[in-house]
């Protein structure tokens, strides 16, 4: 296999760079890897609406363009839509390196950039992102079923104070009622906890 072969899947790669030669550079290496230069952005207005518009897989991120803080566009991007990005700069300060990561950067490169080092920080950009986007997941997923949880028990509440039941017996009438309308236990609990407050219980 040779070291030009992309081991990753080909990536849309947005190029945020306000410095031509180093644009063309990192289109070169990129084009090279086997990746998709969707769009080179030279300021910030420009990043924001290619962003937007062409979605792109990841982003190389200039931490210097034209006057505006490439660390601080990052962020303003990030909270439109999560991608992974990679900040290159001339710069190795460890407070521009710690503010990158805090902004959710996934990546840091140093310029010049080679092809080879290029190639290895957007898989490990691309693996780091992938991993936080499944524990974001997996977070959103459990705060859901906690949610879930207190509703079921405020409904089941309803249930045996307005039916005279135990609990195992609200329990299991709130799912045969939920198969019955063929809705979610949540959504059955909700509309009970919302009648109930209705008549002022």
């Amino acid at each position: 296999m040779s070291s030009t072969t992309n081991p990753v899947a080909k990536r849309r790669v947005l190029i945020v760079e306000d410095d031509t030669l180093v644009g063309m550079g990192l289109r070169a290496h990129l084009e090279k890897l086997g990746h998709e230069v969707i769009a080179q952005a030279s300021t910030a207005a420009e990043a924001q609406a290619f962003y937007r518009d062409k979605h792109p897989d990841i982003v190389l991120m200039d931490i210097r363009l034209n006057g505006v803080d490439g660390i601080d566009l990052a962020g303003v991007l990030l909270k439109e839509r999560r991608a992974p990005m990679i900040v290159i700069s001339a710069f190795s300060d460890k407070e521009l390196i710690e503010r990158a990561s805090l902004a959710g950067v996934f990546g840091y490169l140093i310029k010049p950039v080679s092809a080879e080092s290029l190639q290895a920080q957007i898989e490990v950009a691309v693996r780091r992102f992938d991993e936080h986007e499944k524990l974001l997941a997996e977070k959103e997923q459990l705060a859901q079923t906690l949610e879930t949880r207190k509703l079921v028990e405020r409904a089941k509440g309803v249930f045996m104070k307005r039916l005279n039941l135990d609990e195992a017996e609200a329990h299991k009438r709130l799912q045969q009622e939920s198969q019955k309308r063929r809705i979610s236990l949540a959504d059955l609990a909700k509309k009970i906890i919302e009648s109930e407050e209705l008549l002022g219980g």
